[in-house]
């Protein structure tokens, strides 16, 4: 995208930001992540949910996974002049090094230094609900806890996309809800990731069926 195309693009995000009003529930759990993972912690969210998360955070420097594609370029873009640090990279596909490990090193250097993070655990390409393993390893390498993470308007569009992402409409209401840290212990082998996978997809499923928009 041309740089000029995501300056208005990022205009129009912060004209929306301006209208939405914003309400934090669950901080005590937010709280106890940052004691536990001494200042950091690892979000955990739906993809479809990206927008209102990242603008609920604005003010709050986390630093993101955003794919290396042109399709990140905007992502990465609005992110970095939010205030938040964007390193680029995702998962292999057809055998081709897409940048994946070396921005999750990245990311757990960036969480060991103290700055949280923030992940997509379904994208970014899905399947929908699906969490990936690399969160789980950031987090047992970085021993900081995962707090899933939702954010949810009281009005949206709902595209119809894989993950059915929402856009808030204007003058909504964003609600913030984290869920209970998870940790991850530094010993976990990796044939326990689909445990851990299951219990934070579990976790999202619960805070989305609790809090519906």
């Amino acid at each position: 995208m041309k740089t000029w195309l995501m300056f208005l693009a990022y205009g129009l995000v912060r004209l929306f930001h301006l209208t939405y009003r914003y309400e934090f529930r669950s901080a005590p759990d937010l709280d106890r992540a940052r004691a536990l993972g001494r200042g950091s912690y690892l979000f955990a969210i739906w993809h479809r949910n990206l927008f209102a998360g990242i603008l609920a955070q604005t003010g709050t420097r986390h630093t993101v996974i955003v794919s290396r594609s042109h399709d990140g370029d905007p992502v990465a873009f609005l992110c970095t002049r939010l205030g938040h640090v964007a390193v680029r990279g995702s998962s292999k596909k057809g055998g081709v090094d897409k940048g994946g490990q070396q921005a999750k090193d990245e990311m757990i250097d960036w969480l060991k230094s103290g700055l949280p993070g923030a992940i997509t655990v379904d994208g970014p390409s899905g399947p929908a609900h699906e969490v990936k393993p690399g969160i789980v390893e950031m987090a047992r390498r970085a021993q900081v806890p995962i707090v899933p993470y939702l954010a949810v308007p009281s009005r949206c569009w709902t595209f119809n996309s894989w993950d059915r992402f929402r856009l808030p409409k204007p003058f909504a209401t964003i609600y913030v809800y984290y869920g209970a840290p998870y940790v991850i212990a530094p010993e976990a082998a990796f044939a326990d990731f689909a445990g851990h996978q299951a219990h934070i997809a579990q976790q999202l499923m619960a805070l989305e069926a609790a809090h519906r928009a």
